[in-house]
């Protein structure tokens, strides 16, 4: 048995034991142990769970090879957009949702929007989390069949079910201390690997001479590879870029989910805050592993032929040229690690969105029966984990995949989002509207775009498509939100925003009847508690 097999195999054994420590010291016997660690988590390891969420598959591998074949204009949607999403959060979100009490955001659009507008909304929120599974269980099958020789089917099946069970155990706060772990090693191996290549191709005198012109500009340039240049389709390419993640990030469940979990406001924001910190500044590694490879290919190092056919085997291609046996066992570490740790915590967002939809109130004070949501969040961590290892099988590229994911909500949930938090008149069938229009637009556009490819294609082949499956979509959600909300608003008036036990934290002047009878959209009438706020 080779050191880096070993180093896996007590790497995958060490995640396991947290999944059984936590469930022994009975942590999640709870609905609301399980689903939000109890709200009792400190703004350190908050930043660090969603450092090591927003830090996957996609960022690591992707991003490198994006950064080879694009410089870093080609990775403005990730990590920097990505970073904007954890600041908004943090300036506009985080207080109005944690006075809502709920355990997922599935659970405001029900305290909004009714149950058939909560579905909808769960039900399009699923596909982002499951591309974003399936690219860290592809991206865990590439590293391990490059590094070290485990066939891609096998590597991705058992670093799956080793995601599945630790989740299956531990809930929420095994997912987030196993996060933290992982931020750590992700670190080491970044500091690992970019010191032993600077060394490996001469220091940074030949990185500077070998650095291609405008290589860290973020600015959109006409000599920049990836095709964002000063005209109207690239400076729109170059929004779409910073809105696609940036604001459609604001719709991910995994993302509000440790919101949920801090201990207060000022833990949550704080995490966030750190979070970002994190992400700008370990983003950068990727980003300079891309610049490594151009730099031993100018310097006949390697051939490009190596990287012509899939540039994000620039990483593992690094790793396995220039670390020795035991550097190489870490840095295969911190790659699980970065891959695991954003599988675990998608996965889990994708069974507690469905779980809370179908059982409102699941962490609040009045569960009837916490069993029921503990067995169903279980069940489903498990269907959703199994299924995201088949479509892995299916998926092509990293980084244009999970782009796609999180452009696809920006289509389809954003304005749900917004507006259910800030806008007044906004009701069940302007949200519902405005999330099917979303929909069937970015279906339109694939089925044209696939008819123009000659083959089924999801990704964007270029800049015109990504502008419109950027802006097409959300622009066309956008209006349907303002107009089927006015036009509906006699007989399907707007409710309040309030929090899971009844009180009232917006607009309590859309109360209805004098004894105090709320009239909601889609789910049965409650009685409202007293007015805790009256912010318009």
């Amino acid at each position: 048995m080779t050191i880096e097999v070993l180093i896996i195999l007590l790497y995958l054994a060490s995640m396991l034991a947290i999944g059984f420590i936590v469930q022994r010291r009975g942590g999640v016997e709870t609905s609301k142990g399980y689903l939000v660690a109890n709200r009792n988590v400190g703004p350190v390891l908050i930043g660090g769970t969603l450092f090591a969420t927003f830090w996957g598959g996609g960022t690591l591998l992707g991003g490198a090879g994006a950064a080879y074949g694009g410089h870093m204009l080609a990775t403005i949607a990730d990590p920097w957009a990505s970073g904007i999403t954890l600041l908004l959060m943090a300036i506009f979100f985080v207080t109005i949702l944690r006075k809502m009490k709920i355990a997922s955001l599935g659970e405001m659009y029900y305290l909004r929007y009714g149950s058939k507008g909560a579905l909808v909304a769960s039900i399009l929120s699923l596909p982002t989390l499951i591309f974003w599974t399936s690219v860290q269980i592809l991206a865990i099958s590439k590293i391990l069949n490059v590094l070290v020789g485990i066939p891609g089917v096998e590597s991705a099946i058992i670093a799956g079910l080793i995601v599945i069970v630790y989740t299956y155990l531990g809930g929420m706060l095994a997912v987030i201390i196993t996060d933290n772990i992982q931020m750590v090693l992700i670190l080491l191996g970044l500091a690992v690997l970019i010191p032993t290549g600077i060394t490996y191709v001469g220091g940074f005198d030949v990185i500077a001479a070998n650095t291609p012109t405008d290589f860290w500009s973020i600015l959109p340039s006409d000599n920049s590879p990836s095709g964002i240049g000063w005209t109207v389709t690239g400076i729109m390419a170059w929004f779409a870029a910073w809105c696609g993640m940036g604001l459609g990030s604001l719709a991910s469940l995994d993302i509000s989910q440790r919101v949920f979990c801090a201990r207060d406001d000022q833990a949550a924001r704080q995490g966030l805050l750190l979070g970002t910190g994190l992400y700008w500044v370990a983003g950068l590694g990727p980003i300079f592993l891309g610049l490594l490879g151009i730099v031993m290919i100018n310097t006949g190092m390697i051939d490009s032929a190596i990287l012509a056919e899939d540039p994000e085997l620039i990483v593992p291609f690094l790793a396995k040229t220039l670390l020795s046996p035991w550097m190489m066992a870490l840095f295969i570490g911190s790659l699980m690690a970065a891959i695991m740790s954003t599988a675990s915590s998608a996965i889990f967002a994708s069974a507690a969105v469905i779980s809370t939809n179908f059982v409102h109130g699941a962490v609040s004070d009045h569960i009837r029966d916490e069993k029921a949501v503990l067995r169903f969040t279980r069940f489903l961590v498990v269907a959703i984990g199994i299924f995201c290892i088949g479509i892995s099988f299916c998926a092509p590229g990293l980084y244009d995949l999970m782009i796609f994911g999180f452009t696809l909500l920006f289509a389809c949930l954003f304005w749900a989002v917004v507006c259910g938090l800030f806008w007044k008149r906004a009701n069940a069938p302007g949200a519902i509207a405005s999330m099917l229009g979303g929909l069937v637009t970015t279906v339109l556009g694939i089925v044209v775009l696939s008819i123009q490819q000659g083959a089924p294609t999801v990704v964007p082949p270029d800049n015109e498509w990504t502008v419109f499956f950027t802006f097409g979509p959300t622009v066309v959600a956008g209006i349907a939100m303002y107009v089927v909300s006015m036009l509906t608003q006699e007989t399907y008036p707007p409710v309040p925003l309030k929090d899971t036990d009844g009180n009232v934290l917006k607009w309590p002047d859309l109360e209805t009847g004098s004894g105090g009878i709320v009239k909601e959209q889609g789910h049965p009438a409650v009685l409202a508690s007293p007015v805790s706020t009256e912010d318009d």
